[in-house]
């Protein structure tokens, strides 16, 4: 394929991958005519804005602002020899789009055989015939111009319809429904206060076949989901039916995981009401406690993009649970909806506010976009206070609203974080803007305020901060590499040191099981969290620091093998034959084996009842090492001290979101490590943007 020159400067600059170029090779050879240059940047845009987590590109933003959305960051770094050529790209690049007007562009792309074109006079079924066999969509509704993969286009078009078909609340349930409801929330509700919001989820999901319950950490999305589960349970034994078939998952190993332990400590101390035709026993023995990945729920293809439940063999399900739904992807959340049957109730959870998929999309953000204001219909409001007595108060009704929103409840007081409390003061700064209850003008000021106030009141109780935070630069980089300060490095070797310490001891006078337990226990107390994956300040660069700080302090003897004592890992991909999940953590240990006496090396990780499980290292083939791990990686798992660590020098990744995401994960404590001032407000008020037209389509509904 000849490639024009801006392409050409594209692919030196590495701003566009071989995938995206792949694709301009098979549209360049189905054309009558070689593509224009506007024409190829459409085409490039959209195969790179998917691997950048977009569904679609918004054109007309492209046009405000091409070079955010086509060009290397500001803060990039590029090698000195490259800096001409980098220049040169930009510059041609604002020329062509100076010299183009939107609609000019739309009637190029429009003439491109390798498009669809979408608009209010087409409808927006699925595409039929020649049009379906496309590698791109354009829609142009909604004063947008959206251009998107098919397949992606595709999905959205599902979720969607599945949402508008399913969403409806109803506001039907029967009669025994209001005394269960007030059996299972015995508690009062704190002064001036209206609504028990865990309560209110209960009432507004259960009526619908679609549902969402969103909420920040510790705000009792499990708690909620378990009595909701009970509540329809407990309706169906009333009427003697037979229990409903719930099926409970997450997007990874390790959200499963986490999300078995809390259903099954959750089933132990909740209160369940007796009924006329079944007791509190019953109800207890329906609800299930397993939990199982959305991949294994969905059935994995081998070697293939599909699934063994679709439209054709849906899952045998009366209801489906999908925990960290923050995590879901647009193409799986739409195989996900493909997969269940016309009669199959599914429920979201997760916290909004949370770093979005991976993969393209951000369907629970999206979803959510306005459950911090409610937009609940004053006939909702009207139901909910009928059947559970609370009231929403009015900052949070509409006289118009969308279906949608009837169904979705943000839980809004968090039972981990004091209300008011540094970190709880910290995330509400990130998340929502807001100190001391009002919009933040100046965010960074307001964060060192927070650390100062945490910093003095620790002080005046005698007791250790919750909140710390300290800058790091690289100006005094070392021969060693270790160009961190005294006070990083001291926090990093205390941090280890509890786990290493158990490590090198050993089991003593404990069983294997025993120590094994200990040390992961240990072992989750503190982690390193960064944003990069490469670089100084990214899971590489740190991981070989951290090894050598721990083992210069004496707390690792050889770090140089593969495997070694002390090593923590983290499993990169589920092994259904060893029972690991992706996400799943473990320590590498050393011990005695019983017969020679040789010193062996296993991997103990958790089994997720309270036990552990032993694993050869040569079984393990998809493992990392994770003194450091990225905030993405962190998500489903929680750290009594979450340390994390952001570079001095901007990316993309650096959001709002990602830092959010990053101080959520701690329990106790939260320490911050900065490495450019500039660089952390920025990341303090950058939000991910994530170009969809998913709400679009369910506007009007």
């Amino acid at each position: 394929m000849r490639l024009s020159p801006l392409v050409q400067q594209a692919q030196q600059l590495q701003i566009v991958r071989e995938v995206d170029l792949a694709l301009l090779d098979l549209i360049q050879r189905q054309q009558d005519q070689a593509l224009s240059d506007s024409q190829s940047l459409a085409v490039l845009l959209a195969s790179r804005h998917s691997a950048m987590g977009h569904v679609c590109v918004d054109l007309a933003a492209v046009m405000a602002d091409p070079l955010a959305y086509f060009g290397l960051a500001k803060d990039e770094r590029v090698p000195l020899e490259l800096l001409p050529l980098k220049r040169g790209f930009e510059g041609d690049l604002l020329d062509l789009v100076s010299n183009l007007t939107l609609v000019q562009w739309l009637a190029d792309i429009q003439a491109c055989q390798a498009v669809a074109v979408m608009g209010a006079s087409h409808g927006s079924q699925l595409l039929q015939g020649a049009a379906a066999s496309t590698p791109l969509v354009l829609e142009l509704r909604h004063q947008q111009s959206l251009l998107y993969l098919r397949r992606y286009w595709q999905c959205e078009q599902v979720l969607a319809n599945f949402i508008i078909q399913r969403g409806q609340f109803n506001r039907q349930l029967p009669p025994q429904a209001k005394a269960i409801i007030d059996a299972l929330f015995t508690g009062a509700l704190p002064e001036g206060e209206l609504v028990d919001w865990q309560r209110a989820a209960v009432a507004l999901s259960a009526p619908s076949q679609f549902a969402i319950i969103t909420g920040g950490p510790g705000t009792g999305k499990t708690t909620t989901v378990l009595r909701l589960l009970a509540l329809l349970q407990a309706l169906q034994l009333a009427q003697q039916l037979m229990p409903l078939h719930i099926k409970l998952a997450a997007p990874t190993g390790k959200a499963a995981a986490r999300l078995n332990e809390s259903i099954a400590g959750n089933l132990q101390r909740q209160q369940f009401p007796a009924g006329e035709h079944y007791d509190a026993s019953d109800l207890r023995m329906a609800i299930p406690s397993e939990v199982t990945t959305l991949h294994r729920l969905l059935g994995t293809v081998p070697n293939s993009r599909q699934f063994r439940h679709h439209a054709n063999n849906p899952l045998a399900a009366d209801v489906v649970v999908i925990d960290e739904a923050s995590m879901v992807d647009i193409e799986m959340m739409a195989a996900l909806v493909q997969a269940l049957d016309a009669h199959t109730r599914l429920i979201l959870i997760g916290d909004k506010d949370q770093l979005a998929s991976v993969e393209a999309g951000s369907v629970l953000g999206d979803l959510c976009a306005d459950a911090q204001r409610g937009h609940y219909l004053p006939q909702t409001q009207a139901w909910l206070q009928a059947m559970s007595g609370d009231v929403i108060p009015q900052r949070y009704l509409a006289q118009q609203a969308s279906a949608l929103a009837q169904t979705t409840t943000m839980l809004r007081t968090s039972h981990r974080f004091q209300q008011g409390g540094s970190i709880h003061a910290l995330a509400s700064l990130v998340n929502e803007g807001l100190y001391n209850g009002q919009p933040s003008l100046m965010p960074l000021l307001d964060l060192h305020a927070i650390v100062q106030q945490e910093q003095s009141l620790a002080k005046k109780q005698k007791r250790a901060r919750q909140l710390q935070l300290f800058a790091q630069t690289v100006a005094g980089v070392s021969t060693s590499g270790q160009w961190l300060t005294a006070e990083v490095t001291t926090l990093l070797t205390q941090g280890y040191a509890e786990y290493l310490q158990l490590v090198n001891v050993g089991p003593q006078a404990s069983s294997l099981d025993q120590w094994g337990r200990a040390v992961l226990t240990a072992h989750g107390q503190f982690q390193l969290l960064v944003a990069l994956r490469q670089g100084q300040w990214g899971v590489d660069g740190m991981n070989d620091l951290i090894q050598d700080l721990l083992r210069q302090a004496g707390y690792l003897s050889d770090t140089e093998a593969d495997w070694y004592a002390g090593r923590p890992v983290m499993v990169s991909r589920n092994d259904y034959h060893l029972k690991l999940m992706n996400g799943d953590m473990g320590v590498c240990l050393p011990y005695a084996d019983s017969e020679s006496g040789d010193i062996l090396l296993r991997v103990v990780f958790s089994d997720g009842a309270g036990g552990v499980r032993w694993v050869l290292p040569s079984r393990l083939r998809a493992v990392e090492t994770v003194f450091a791990m990225t905030v993405h990686k962190s998500q489903g798992s929680e750290f009594d001290h979450t340390l994390l660590m952001l570079p001095d020098r901007g990316n993309p990744v650096l959001t709002k979101e990602l830092l959010y995401t990053g101080i959520t994960r701690a329990k106790h404590t939260f320490s911050l490590i900065y490495g450019n001032e500039q660089i952390l407000e920025q990341t303090m008020t950058k939000k991910v943007v994530r170009a969809s037209g998913l709400m679009n389509r369910l506007a009007v509904h």
